[in-house]
C-alpha cells in the first residue's frame, strides 16, 4: 500500500495463530462512549475506517463488553495495522477443524462480513405498564426493566438496474435539458449520513436517536423473555422490509425542463454529437439487493429513572442544545422557527412563543433528548444526587449512557443483574434468559442514490424511392420522446 490513503486499514487477527479473522464487529467510539460508526471485518480480516481530523482514534473490537483501544490518530501509518480479535468471540473459521474439510459445515450466514446495525428495546413487566405513558401513577421513583439488544447484519448482493424511468431520443446536433428530482434520500444540511444510517433511523422508533449507541425500538410489555425475543425479531424484520418498500415508493422523476428548475432538482444537459444517427438516452433506477439477518436478541437489566429538567423552554437552552432539538423535533414545521431562535439575530415574540410552547407541551421528550445528547460529566453529577430504594447512588449501579426514553423516564443499563428487582433477577438468571434461536433472514431491495444513464445509437434512415409514396412525411426537428415507468 503506497501513497496517502483516505482511510485507516486494520486487519483483525487471531491471538494465537495470527490468521485473519472475518466477521468481527469494530466500533469507532466518540466522546462519552457513543458510537461513531460500525464496521465488520471482511473475508481477509480487513476493516477500513475513514480518517478524521481528531487527535485520537478510539476503537472497540468485538462486542460492547470489550475494552476500548485508543490510538494517536496523527501517527497512525497508511499501512495495514494488525488488531487481535477477542479470544471468546464466536466467529466462523477461527477454530481448527476436527474433521476433513469436505465434511466441515459451512459458516453461518450471520458471520459473513457485512454492515452492522445495532438496535435497543426496553421491556417492562405488565405491572409497570403505566411507565409507557406520559402520566405515570408514581413518576418520582425508579423502575426496573430489561434492555433487549439486537443486531441487524446487511450483506450486499450487488447493485443492478431497476425500472427505466425515462427515455428521450435526440437527432444529430440536438440538445435538451432535463431536471431529475429524487425524493428517496431527502437531502438535509447534514449530508454526512450514509444510506444505511438513514435506513436505521427510519426503522428505529422516532424518539431520541442522536447520542445513542443503538437505535431505539418501541417499548414492549415483556411478560416473559422468550416471547419478547421472538416479538422483537419479528418487529425488526417487518419494519426493515416496510422501510425499504417505502423508500422505493418515494418520488423519483425525470422531466424535460420547462422554465425554472424546481428546488432540489438536479439539472442534466444531453446532446447528440453523432452525425450518423439518432441517439436515445435511457434513465434507469439503480437498486441494490441485500441479504438482511436479524440476530437473536441479548438481554441486560435496565433502570428507568424519572428525569425531567426544569424550565428548558428558554432561549439559552435552545441555543445550547439547538442541534439536538432541531434533529429530533416532533413537529417538523417548527424547524425554521428553531433555527431563528438559535441564531444571533433578534427574533419576534410570536416565533419564540411557538417554540417554547411546543417544548413545554413535550417536556419529558425534550428533556430526554437533552440528557442523551448532553455532556456525560454533567449527567454523571446529576445522577449522583439520585438513589435507588436501597439507598445506593445511581452512579454506582448504572452505566452512564442513555438507551431510550420510556414515558417520563430515561432508561440506563444496569451494571449487574444483582442491582435489579427480584422479578427481573429471577427472569434473567433462569434458563428463560437464553431463549431458543429466534434469528431471521430475508432479502430486500434498496434504492441507490442518483440515477443511471445509458445510451443507444440508431443509424439514420436513408431515403429510397419506396419512401416517396408515403402518405405523410415526418416533421423535421426533434425525434420521438418516450416516458416510461
Amino acid at each position: 500500500m503506497t501513497g496517502w490513503q483516505d482511510s485507516w486499514t486494520f486487519r483483525i487477527v487471531d491471538q494465537d495463530t495470527g490468521a485473519a479473522v472475518p466477521g468481527v464487529p469494530v466500533s469507532v467510539l466518540e466522546s462519552g462512549g457513543r458510537s461513531g460508526g460500525y464496521w465488520v471485518s471482511d473475508s481477509d480480516g480487513l476493516v477500513r475506517i475513514p480518517k478524521h481530523d481528531q487527535p485520537r482514534l478510539r476503537l472497540r473490537v468485538g462486542l460492547r463488553n470489550e475494552e476500548a483501544i485508543e490510538f494517536d490518530a496523527r501517527s497512525l501509518p497508511d499501512d495495514t495495522i494488525p488488531l487481535t480479535a477477542p479470544r471468546d468471540i464466536s466467529v466462523a473459521g477461527t477454530a481448527a477443524p476436527s474433521a476433513p474439510a469436505a465434511a466441515a459445515p459451512s459458516p453461518s450466514p450471520a458471520t459473513t462480513p457485512g454492515h452492522l446495525m445495532r438496535f435497543a428495546r426496553i421491556g417492562v413487566l405488565p405491572k409497570d405498564r403505566d411507565t409507557t405513558s406520559q402520566s405515570s401513577h408514581d413518576p418520582t421513583s425508579v423502575r426496573y426493566g430489561v434492555l433487549i439488544e439486537i443486531e441487524l447484519v446487511w450483506q450486499s448482493l450487488g447493485a443492478e438496474a431497476g425500472a427505466t424511468l425515462y427515455s428521450i431520443s435526440l437527432g444529430p446536433g440536438e440538445e435538451v435539458k432535463l431536471a431529475i428530482s429524487d425524493g428517496r434520500w431527502r437531502k438535509s444540511p447534514d449530508a454526512r449520513e450514509r444510506p444505511l444510517q438513514i435506513v436505521a433511523k427510519m426503522v428505529g422508533a422516532r424518539q431520541i436517536g442522536d447520542g445513542l449507541d443503538a437505535m431505539p425500538l418501541d417499548v414492549c410489555i415483556a411478560a416473559d423473555l422468550p416471547s419478547a425475543a421472538a416479538d422483537t425479531v419479528k418487529l425488526l424484520a417487518e419494519r426493515t422490509a416496510r422501510t425499504c418498500e417505502a423508500l422505493r415508493r418515494r418520488a423519483l422523476g425525470v422531466t424535460e425542463l420547462d422554465g425554472e428548475k424546481a428546488a432540489g432538482a438536479t439539472l442534466r444537459t444531453l446532446r447528440n454529437m453523432r452525425s450518423e444517427g439518432v441517439l436515445t438516452y435511457h434513465f434507469v433506477e439503480p437498486v441494490e439487493r441485500h441479504r438482511v439477518i436479524v440476530r437473536t436478541p441479548r438481554f441486560r437489566p435496565a433502570l428507568l429513572v424519572p428525569f425531567q429538567l426544569p424550565n428548558i423552554a428558554t432561549r439559552e437552552v435552545v441555543r445550547r442544545f439547538g442541534h439536538a432539538l432541531r434533529r429530533n423535533l416532533l413537529d417538523r414545521t417548527l424547524g425554521a422557527d428553531v433555527d431563528l431562535v438559535r441564531g444571533p439575530d433578534a427574533v419576534s415574540a410570536a416565533v419564540e412563543q411557538r417554540v417554547y410552547a411546543h417544548i413545554s407541551a413535550h417536556l419529558a421528550y425534550y428533556s430526554a433528548t437533552i440528557i442523551a445528547a448532553g455532556d456525560p460529566a454533567e449527567r454523571f453529577f446529576a445522577l449522583a444526587k439520585l438513589r435507588d430504594a436501597r439507598g445506593y447512588p445511581l452512579t454506582d449501579l448504572i452505566e452512564n449512557s442513555v438507551v431510550d426514553r420510556v414515558g417520563n423516564y430515561v432508561a440506563f443499563p444496569l451494571r449487574s443483574v444483582a442491582h435489579t428487582s427480584p422479578e427481573w433477577r429471577s427472569a434473567l438468571t433462569s434458563g428463560s434468559a437464553q431463549p431458543a434461536r429466534a434469528s431471521q433472514e430475508f432479502i430486500v431491495t434498496l434504492p441507490v442514490p442518483g440515477v443511471w444513464l445509458r445510451s443507444e445509437l440508431f443509424p439514420a434512415h436513408v431515403a429510397t424511392e419506396s419512401d416517396a409514396g408515403a402518405e405523410e412525411a415526418k416533421p423535421e426537428g426533434r425525434t420521438e420522446r418516450r416516458k416510461r415507468g
